[in-house]
């Protein structure tokens, strides 16, 4: 997923710099500030979900167990 998403990114700042909207620095430091913000958004969740689906392996209802 992370690197899927890198990707999509990378994806959205070549377009962007072609077009010419980041063109400064600063621009261009701002979007790329605001991808590592939603990245670390992003791995927190992905961290939250990792740990539910762990903590959910092996819970069976007793109607299911055999």
């Amino acid at each position: 997923m992370e690197k899927q998403f890198e990707a999509l990114q990378r994806h959205d700042y070549l377009e962007r710099l072609r077009a010419g909207e980041l063109d400064r620095a600063q621009k261009r430091k701002k979007l790329l500030d605001a991808y590592a913000e939603e990245l670390s958004v992003k791995r927190r969740a992905w961290a939250n979900l990792q740990v539910s689906l762990v903590a959910g392996a092996g819970f069976e209802p007793a109607a299911f167990r055999l």
